[in-house]
């Protein structure tokens, strides 16, 4: 299992319709995918959810002493496809999580029984918080999604040095820096491209094309699979798919 954080300390980055979108071409791909949304926005929960959920991951972490579980939380969104909820209750659980001594690992120590999966990801708020910090401790690895623009790596630089602070012992690796929003008929654009790729090399995934699919399918509560499979989008995250896949494979070897 890779237990994944898509993460940027800056809002607006597309972290949230990568989770849910990368997800679903895992599960495409033929792989068993569950997204912990650690959001209290909920955009993740929004889109893939039908209804709202009876436990979502504010209870896992309040309610840890009354026998609220990470797995009692799952539940089935599409094929190979489950979701931890969230809701916009969950600066509770930062309450909690400040106040309550260990319970900042409850997800560390809860993911390594999710065998069935094959990917995990959590999908985070732009700004630090105990939440983020119990999911970070629980993660492996991190995807950042970053947009084309100005100060863009110093930001991502700035983010990398907080990490290191609050993390301390436990060590994140970086599996790649994800160009999100791309629009390569713009000069800027391909110019930030490029010092991005200077800067961090291979670190530099393919890019994840601007389209409107993205918005549209989230007002209907679907992914960009299900509302335009043919989109170019949907082409782009198909291809991140199947680099991690192979990333997996090669890891395996």
């Amino acid at each position: 299992m890779r237990s994944i954080s898509i993460l940027n300390f800056k809002g607006g980055t597309g972290k949230s319709s990568l989770a849910q979108n990368l997800s679903h071409a895992l599960t495409l791909a033929g792989k068993r995918v569950l997204v912990i949304d650690a959001d209290r926005q909920a955009n993740v929960s929004s889109t893939l959810l039908s209804k709202p959920a009876s436990i979502t991951l504010t209870q896992v972490f309040t309610e840890e002493e009354k026998g609220v579980t990470l797995e009692q939380a799952i539940v089935q969104v599409r094929e190979n496809l489950y979701l931890v909820p969230s809701d916009t209750n969950l600066d509770r659980a930062s309450k909690y999580l400040t106040m309550t001594n260990g319970a900042d690992e409850i997800l560390k120590e809860a993911l390594p029984q999710l065998t069935q999966f094959d990917y995990v990801f959590f999908d985070h708020a732009g700004a630090y918080s105990p939440v983020m910090h119990a999911a970070l401790l629980a993660s492996s690895e991190m995807l950042v999604p970053c947009e084309l623009e100005p100060y863009a790596t110093q930001g991502l630089f700035s983010m990398f040095d907080k990490l290191k602070k609050e993390l301390r012992k436990h060590v994140i690796r970086n599996a790649g820096i994800i160009p999100y929003n791309v629009d390569l008929r713009y000069s800027m654009a391909r110019q930030y491209l490029t010092e991005l790729r200077e800067t961090f090399g291979d670190l530099i995934t393919s890019v994840v094309r601007t389209d409107s699919t993205v918005p549209r399918a989230q007002s209907v509560q679907q992914t960009v699979f299900e509302y335009d499979p043919k989109s170019r989008v949907a082409e782009d995250f198909r291809t991140l798919a199947e680099d991690l896949i192979e990333e997996t494979r090669e890891a395996a070897l």
